[in-house]
C-alpha cells in the first residue's frame, strides 16, 4: 500500500469520523494487522477509545479482525478500499433515486448511515422519520415493496453471519444467501402504529452490495462509450447485449455467454430504428466497437458475446491517453500511443514515426520516461566481426505499471480535493 493512498486514507477518515478514528487508521495502516494492546500502546490513546473507533471501523465494513496466534486474541486489519468508497455514497444514493425513486433512495441512504440494520427495524424508522412530511409521502407499503425490489435486485444483501470455530474464542464472520424476505405488513404496521423497536423480533440484518452498484457504473460507461462512439441505438443495442450477458454468466466475467441476434430483436422492438437495423449495428458494435463485441457463431443469426475485459483495457487506454493528454500535451499523447501500438520501439524510430522535430521528440520522450508513463529496456546487438557488441534501448509502455502511476495521481489529487474542501468549510464557518 502506497504513501498516497495513506493520506487519502487519513484525510477521509477524519472527514467522516473525526481525529480519534483517523488515529487509529493511520496505526492499522502504517502497522498493519494489530491486537487492541498494540494500538493502544502505538496510538497512546486509553482503551476504551480504541475500542470504541475499531467498534466504528466495524460497523461500517472499513476493518476487519480474525484469531491470531492467540487464538484468545483478535487481530484488527484497516480496509484501505472500503475507506475510499465512503466518497461514492452521495453516487450511490444519485442512482437509486434515478431508478427506483425517493424510497429506495431513503432506504439505502439509512443503511449506508447505520451500516446493518433488520427489515423490520429500517423500514419502520424511516416510516417514522418522515410520516409527517407530505412531500415526500412516505408509507410502509411502499417502503416494503421497494425494499423487496432491492434485495432482487442484489442492491442490498444479508450481513455475514458471525460463528465461533471449535477451540476459539474470536468469531469468523461467514457469507451467507441472500434470500428476499416475505415481509409481513401488518406486522410492520403494528411496530409503526407502536412507535417503537423495541419488542422487533427480526434477526436477518442486511447490508448495501457496494458490488452491485460498481456493476451498474461500468455498465454505464459502456454503454456511453459506443453512444459517443456511434450513436443512441448502438448505445442502446450495447445495453441489450449487457442485460443477456446476465442471464448466462456471472456478472464480472471477461467475457459474457453468447446473445443471440433474434432475442435482441424481440428486445429492440421498442426502438424501431434498432429493430430494423439490428443486423448492421451487430456489424458495425464488431468491427468498430474497439473490441466489446465479438461475433461467436452463426447461430439462431447470430451469436454474440461481450467482451469486458477487452472493453476494460481499451477504456483503461482511452484513460490514460487522456491523462498524458493533459499532463504534457497532444504530443505527448502522440509518441505515448505509438510507443504503446509498436510496443518495443527504438529512439530513433520514435522520431521518425511521430513525425516530430528531433530535439522535440527527444525532451517529450524524456519526460514520459521521467513521469513513468513509459519504460525503457536495454539490449545488445550481436558484435560484428572485430568490433564490440552495440547496446540499444527499447522504449515501451508496462500498463501495470502506468495504470498504478495514474492510479497514485488520483489519490494525490483526491487528497489534496478533500483537504482543500475542509479548508474552505473552516474559513467560511
Amino acid at each position: 500500500m502506497s504513501h498516497q493512498l495513506g493520506r487519502v486514507v487519513s484525510v477521509i477518515l477524519h472527514r467522516y469520523f473525526g481525529e480519534i478514528v483517523q488515529c487509529v487508521g493511520d496505526d492499522l495502516f502504517t502497522y498493519g494487522s494489530k491486537p487492541i494492546g498494540l494500538i493502544v500502546k502505538s496510538t497512546g490513546l486509553p482503551r476504551s477509545q480504541v475500542v470504541e473507533c475499531l467498534r466504528t471501523l466495524l460497523k461500517y465494513d472499513l476493518a476487519s479482525f480474525e484469531a491470531s496466534n492467540n487464538v484468545l486474541i483478535a487481530d484488527y486489519k484497516l480496509l484501505p478500499d472500503n475507506v475510499l468508497l465512503l466518497i461514492r455514497y452521495p453516487r450511490y444514493l444519485l442512482q437509486m433515486k434515478s431508478k427506483y425513486g425517493t424510497e429506495a433512495e431513503l432506504l439505502v441512504e439509512e443503511l449506508l448511515q447505520e451500516g446493518s440494520c433488520t427489515a423490520t427495524v429500517l423500514l419502520v424508522s424511516i416510516a417514522l422519520k418522515y410520516k409527517d412530511d407530505k412531500e415526500k409521502n412516505i408509507n410502509i407499503v411502499k417502503l416494503k415493496d421497494t425494499f423487496v425490489s432491492l434485495a432482487t435486485a442484489g442492491y442490498i444483501q444479508q450481513a455475514p453471519v458471525a460463528e465461533l470455530k471449535e477451540g476459539s474464542e474470536v468469531p469468523t464472520l461467514v457469507p451467507v444467501a441472500t434470500i428476499v424476505p416475505d415481509l409481513d405488513v401488518r406486522v410492520l404496521m403494528q411496530v409503526f402504529n407502536s412507535g417503537s423497536l423495541a419488542d422487533v423480533k427480526d434477526n436477518v440484518y442486511w447490508k448495501v452490495n457496494y458490488d452491485r452498484f460498481h456493476q451498474d457504473f461500468r455498465d454505464e460507461i459502456m454503454i456511453k462509450a459506443m453512444t459517443r462512439r456511434i450513436d443512441e441505438n448502438a448505445g442502446e443495442l450495447m445495453r441489450l447485449l449487457l442485460e443477456q450477458m446476465y442471464l448466462s454468466s456471472a456478472a464480472w466475467a471477461g467475457e459474457g455467454g453468447p446473445a443471440a441476434a433474434h432475442e435482441l430483436r424481440t428486445r429492440a422492438r421498442d426502438r424501431p430504428a434498432l429493430h430494423t437495423y439490428l443486423d448492421q449495428y451487430l456489424k458495425v458494435l464488431e468491427e468498430s466497437g474497439c473490441g466489446f463485441v465479438r461475433r461467436a457463431g452463426d447461430a439462431a443469426g447470430g451469436q454474440y458475446c461481450v467482451r469486458a475485459r477487452v472493453a476494460s483495457q481499451q477504456l483503461a487506454c482511452a484513460a490514460l491517453d487522456h491523462l498524458v493528454t493533459e499532463r504534457l500535451g497532444s504530443k505527448a499523447a502522440r509518441i505515448f500511443r505509438l510507443i504503446r501500438e509498436k510496443r518495443y520501439i527504438e529512439e530513433d524510430d520514435i522520431q521518425k514515426h511521430a513525425m516530430l522535430v528531433n530535439k522535440e521528440c527527444k525532451e517529450l520522450t524524456y519526460k514520459l520516461l521521467e513521469e513513468h508513463f513509459i519504460s525503457i529496456q536495454p539490449m545488445r546487438k550481436a558484435a560484428s566481426a572485430g568490433g564490440m557488441a552495440k547496446a540499444i534501448y527499447l522504449y515501451h509502455v508496462n500498463m501495470h505499471e502506468v495504470t498504478q502511476t495514474a492510479q497514485q495521481m488520483c489519490y494525490r489529487a483526491l487528497h489534496n480535493a478533500v483537504r482543500r474542501g475542509a479548508h474552505e468549510r473552516s474559513r467560511r464557518a
